[in-house]
């Protein structure tokens, strides 16, 4: 009996983890896509020397960067790299002020985010 308790104690543990983990790691990509997105939006209308773009930028990199090692419980660091770079590519771009590299990798960083988001997420063709 003993071992039936510590089992589904184990299960109970094991499944809220994954249920947490697919939340967070959803929210977060959720939260990525849509600031990527906006961001893309912006450098196309709007100078790359803007210091609230720069700002949003900045933070959208501090984001990653902090959410990253947590995703990383489920996801591989390897595949998640990806959207390192091209963040940190995109920062470049405003330190360098060069507007048609910042588009092309925030487009890059959207496309890949999307990507992502819909391979690690929580739908009906991940389920199959």
């Amino acid at each position: 009996m003993k071992n039936y308790v510590s089992l589904i104690i184990l299960f109970l543990a094991v499944t809220g983890l994954c249920i947490w983990d697919g939340i967070h790691t959803q929210k977060v990509f959720d939260h990525m896509e849509s600031e990527s997105s906006a961001i893309y939006t912006t450098l196309l209308s709007t100078e790359i020397t803007d210091e609230n773009l720069s700002t949003r930028i900045n933070k959208l990199n501090d984001y990653w960067t902090e959410k990253m090692d947590i995703i990383c419980i489920s996801i591989s660091r390897k595949d998640l790299q990806i959207i390192s770079d091209y963040l940190q590519y995109l920062c470049a771009s405003i330190i360098n002020e060069s507007q048609d590299d910042a588009i092309t990798y925030s487009r890059l960083l959207n496309y890949n985010l999307i990507g992502l988001n819909q391979t690690t997420g929580i739908n009906f063709l991940n389920l199959l």
